[in-house]
């Protein structure tokens, strides 16, 4: 699928619509790719949730944007960056002002100028990182409504976006090999939606899994969104799937929700989140750090009007309606994030103890 200058304006200056850090990166379809029929069912997979689902009932499912998993990590690089490069700035500026007169002119010359273009290149790559997941929604929704066939999906630049679900052609999207071993790896279920002319008005990354799982996981999160979609009883079954929706619906998500997300980010298995200790506490503080300093995403009048719910629907779930965490659910996260935490400041004291 290549695209010409209309689809290259339409996917990076309209197009943007957030779901994936790789949005212009979409424009060509490398790596494995495969098409997915909105009418053929998946029968070796199930229906699950994963982590991707925020309310369901007879009307709508709502799913979260796929970068929601690994929201924060790249922000708290930024907000890390920015603390260094301040620490360093306090340090030259003491330096220079303590030994006026004894640095020769044109070494300062020289220290000031690499600074300055030190500056010019490191704040963009900072301001991007903070950027990345900070002051902008804690969320991206999408609504699936299966009674008007519509989808409604959150935009960091465009506001709300609708697309008719009969509209848009899914295909899974897998990494190379190559890319693999570069660190580029990516099992994601996309889609793209043209006009009448044939020129593509978005390409949205619309699922993703992180985890042992990996396109499995995905599969499994489209499967349970088509048979809604497209099955007479599509409601039910996602209302009755045994796995933990989202704490998103409405408000923020709470501090031991997010340690839940980060402890989940590098692996399913206890024991390498056990041994990975201090990289979820780095995902768990720059989750907290990320949604508290983002908004709520609202839902505008007119897409509650469409998505209204019946008052007696039987099938509703909710964060209203969902069993309170058990203790093992609290106390196992916020393990390794104290663990974590504990790791991180043994090593900066036997690494700086000589300075204290």
């Amino acid at each position: 699928m290549q695209g010409n200058s209309r689809d290259y304006y339409n996917l990076i200056v309209r197009g943007n619509l957030g779901f994936s850090s790789a949005m212009s990166k979409v424009l060509r379809r490398t790596g494995k790719t495969s098409l997915l029929i909105r009418k053929s069912p998946l029968k070796t997979v199930s229906c699950q949730f994963n982590d991707a689902v925020i309310c369901s009932n007879s009307t709508f499912i709502e799913v979260v944007d796929s970068g929601n998993r690994l929201r924060g990590i790249y922000s708290l690089l930024g907000v890390a960056g920015l603390f260094a490069l301040i620490v360093f700035l306090c340090g030259f500026l003491y330096i220079i002002t303590s030994g006026a007169g004894k640095i020769p002119l044109l070494l300062s010359g020289i220290v000031v100028f690499s600074l300055i273009l030190g500056l010019l290149l490191l704040l963009p790559i900072i301001n991007a990182f903070i950027r990345r997941d900070m002051f902008r929604q804690t969320h991206y929704p999408m609504r699936f409504n299966r009674r008007d066939r519509k989808v409604y999906a959150w935009s960091q630049d465009m506001g709300v976006v609708t697309m008719n679900w009969d509209d848009i052609q899914f295909y899974t999207s897998e990494a190379t090999k190559s890319q693999d071993r570069r660190g580029m790896s990516r099992e994601e279920i996309r889609g793209y939606v043209r006009d009448r002319n044939g020129n593509l008005l978005y390409h949205v990354v619309f699922f993703k899994y992180e985890g042992l799982k990996g396109m499995k996981g995905v599969l499994e999160i489209w499967e349970l969104v088509r048979r809604y979609m497209e099955e007479h009883d599509g409601h039910i079954q996602a209302y009755q799937v045994d796995q933990r929706l989202l704490d998103l619906d409405g408000k923020r998500e709470s501090f031991i929700h997010s340690l839940i997300q980060a402890k989940q980010v590098l692996a399913d298995s206890r024991a390498v989140q056990l041994i990975l200790a201090p990289a979820v506490m780095w995902a768990g503080t720059g989750r907290l750090i990320a949604k508290w300093t983002c908004r709520v995403p609202r839902w505008p009048e007119w897409v509650e009007e469409k998505c209204q719910v019946a008052p007696d629907d039987p099938y509703v779930r909710n964060r209203h309606t969902e069993a309170p965490l058990t203790a093992k659910e609290i106390l196992w996260p916020l393990f390794c994030y104290l663990l974590g935490w504990a790791e991180v400041l043994v090593i900066l004291y036997f690494c700086f103890r000589g300075y204290l």
